[in-house]
């Protein structure tokens, strides 16, 4: 998958945001092979979810998950490899954003594309709390 291409799933309809497209087309630049979801809150505020699943075999293990938006972005290990928490954001799915493997850092007017760089960082990270290699 090229990011020109992003493979968008979701809840949302339309099409990404300007934000989320750079932030979507750099990431993926970075870690190829993520799933880009958009979703927006109740209000209509948008956000998207990129996750990671952890595959053993042929069982998904685990799943990290990010969430994107104006904020900033904020990850952790999803508690059902989105099979529940996909569509809520990550703290109300009390995704742990501060233990070993978890990430928050606010956008605070830092480039979209720096937020991709601390994303991609983070994805190819050895995670330490859920479990070891």
């Amino acid at each position: 998958m090229t990011a020109e291409k992003i493979d968008w799933g979701g809840q949302r309809e339309g099409e990404a945001t300007k934000a989320e497209h750079a932030f979507a087309m750099s990431l993926d630049t970075l870690v190829p092979g993520l799933d880009y979801w958009l979703h927006a809150d109740d209000d209509g505020t948008p956000w998207l979810l990129v996750s990671q699943d952890i595959v053993e075999g042929d069982a998904v293990r685990d799943t990290l998950r990010l969430d994107f938006d104006a904020r900033g972005i904020r990850g952790g290990w999803s508690p059902a490899c989105l099979n529940w928490d996909d569509g809520v954001r990550a703290e109300e799915a009390l995704i742990d954003l501060s233990g070993p493997d978890g990430l928050l850092y606010l956008a605070d007017g830092a480039p979209v594309e720096d937020l991709a760089r601390r994303a991609a960082a983070w994805f190819t990270a050895p995670k330490r709390g859920r479990w070891a290699d």
